[in-house]
């Protein structure tokens, strides 16, 4: 599933107009094998593993377009810094305020109270 996850993310990324480098695939695969949300230093020594000549700025820089193309999430959760997830699996977090753990939920469990949040008080969650 995840050669066929990767490919459909580039598809998109072509079709949106964006180029498919091997800095954005280095950090789409590393995304795509992630266990958890990472932080762009935590990506950028994982890919650099893989591929050496890949340089941290450029990281930074793709994972830049890659926001602004809608592909990947730039999140804060809680008091930590910034973390990258893929935009194509859409979910919230819940995050602990006492011991940082972050948990992915889908957004169907907030369906409701995003609709009664809405309606009451005019805020999108």
């Amino acid at each position: 599933m995840g050669d066929e996850r990767l490919e459909h993310i580039l598809a998109t990324l072509r079709s949106d107009g964006g180029r498919v480098t091997t800095a954005r695939r280095a950090v789409l695969e590393e995304l795509l094998g992630a266990r958890a949300h990472l932080t762009a230093d935590e990506l950028a020594a994982r890919v650099q593993v893989a591929h050496p000549e890949i340089h941290r700025s450029t990281v930074y820089r793709t994972l830049d377009a890659l926001e602004r193309l809608g592909v990947v999430v730039h999140s804060h959760l809680g008091h930590g810094g910034g973390v990258y997830h893929l935009a194509d699996e859409r979910h919230q977090h819940l995050v602990c305020e006492d011991c940082g753990a972050v948990v992915e939920v889908p957004d169907d469990v907030f369906a409701s109270l995003a609709s009664v949040v809405r309606r009451r008080y005019g805020f999108t969650i």
